[in-house]
């Protein structure tokens, strides 16, 4: 697997798993409430928090689309899409501001790109890596402005086969970019359509790949860790109560701290690749494997033979592997009384 580079920090195999704590919806287009997620965020660990730059009038066509969403305690909510939309808007000095404040709690900060304006705007806030979601994959003169900085572009799969990666790849590195970080995503509730093991082809691809989850079933982010992703978002709340769209399954600062705990044993449980022993289990093979034990009196001289052996436990003395590949045949150092180990005592492997 490839390795990319976000600001300092070396993404791919072998490093730390990347956590993002996606604030995009959650900020609700407050400044105050942005800078207050943004220090939970350092709070909690995370490496980089990630928001959203929309312009409602340039991103929808058809303003009079409604979208209606869930919350936690108020049920369902109806909104004109392009005012919801506004209410997510900031301006230049506020970006400015947040991404200052990002900075200053040693944190990166990744924007998507919504609409073609947003290129120039992140450029001039000197982001390390480029983003696009899934609903943007279309938008090819977006895609190629963003890579004249040369930089990675970190995007949602959910809506390209592999013959569109590989397209979306070769355009944007034709257009100057950088390396791609491949964000397995999808937009459904059925687990036979989920499919996990697209992990499989981006690592035959070389590309650094990672999970963008769509909600609060923590078990699929840990799965998507067991598959060798390398980057991870969560959204984070301050109250999941918020009467507003993404806050209902987005995670507060103590379950995201729990969550992120969860995800970090999983990295350490994935251990390295080579088959090999626990350190308890190296040193209980002593207890509870099996050495020779002899059945009967034998006497020194007469030739080891299968025969005159069982094997029980404890297992510091001599094992059967051993006694087939070391003694059969050589004869006994000594006398041997029934029930007695055979064990290894002289130097050089002698009995």
């Amino acid at each position: 697997m490839s390795h990319v580079k976000i600001g300092e920090r070396e993404i791919g195999e072998g490093r730390p798993i990347f956590i993002m704590a996606d604030l995009g919806l959650t900020n609700g287009g407050d400044l105050e409430r942005a800078k207050q997620l943004i220090a939970a965020a350092a709070d909690i660990g995370v490496d980089a928090v990630k928001f959203q730059m929309i312009e409602a009038e340039r991103l929808l066509g058809d303003h009079s689309i409604e979208y209606t969403y869930p919350t936690l305690k108020s049920g369902p909510q109806t909104e004109n899409m392009l005012e919801m939309f506004k209410g997510l808007e900031y301006s230049d000095d506020e970006w400015a501001e947040i991404t200052a404040t990002a900075r200053s709690h040693g944190l990166d900060i990744i924007i998507t790109s919504h609409y073609e304006g947003a290129v120039a705007r992140c450029n001039a806030l000197e982001l390390t890596i480029n983003k696009v979601c899934t609903w943007s994959l279309s938008h090819r003169r977006m895609i190629e402005m963003l890579a004249e900085n040369g930089k990675p572009l970190m995007f949602d799969t959910g809506t390209i086969t592999q013959y569109e990666l590989l397209k979306l790849e070769d355009i944007y590195r034709k257009a100057g970019g950088g390396p791609l970080i491949v964000l397995h995503d999808f937009h459904t509730p059925e687990e036979e359509d989920m499919n996990f093991r697209a992990f499989e082809v981006y690592h035959q691809l070389g590309m650094v790949a990672g999970y963008t989850p769509q909600g609060r079933s923590d078990w699929l982010d840990y799965m998507s860790v067991g598959m060798g992703a390398k980057v991870l978002e969560k959204r984070l709340t301050l109250s999941r109560n918020t009467p507003a769209n993404g806050h209902w399954k987005a995670h507060e600062p103590d379950e995201f701290k729990d969550w992120l705990a969860n995800v970090r044993r999983c990295e350490t449980a994935l251990g390295r690749p080579v088959i090999e022993p626990t350190r308890i289990d190296r040193r209980d093979t002593r207890l509870y494997y099996k050495s020779a034990y002899l059945l009967h009196d034998v006497p020194a001289g007469a030739p080891i033979q299968e025969i005159d052996l069982e094997f029980k436990r404890p297992g510091h003395g001599v094992s059967s592997h051993e006694v087939t590949e070391k003694l059969i045949g050589l004869p006994y150092p000594r006398d041997f009384k029934a029930g007695e180990m055979l064990e290894w005592g002289g130097k050089g492997g002698k009995m």
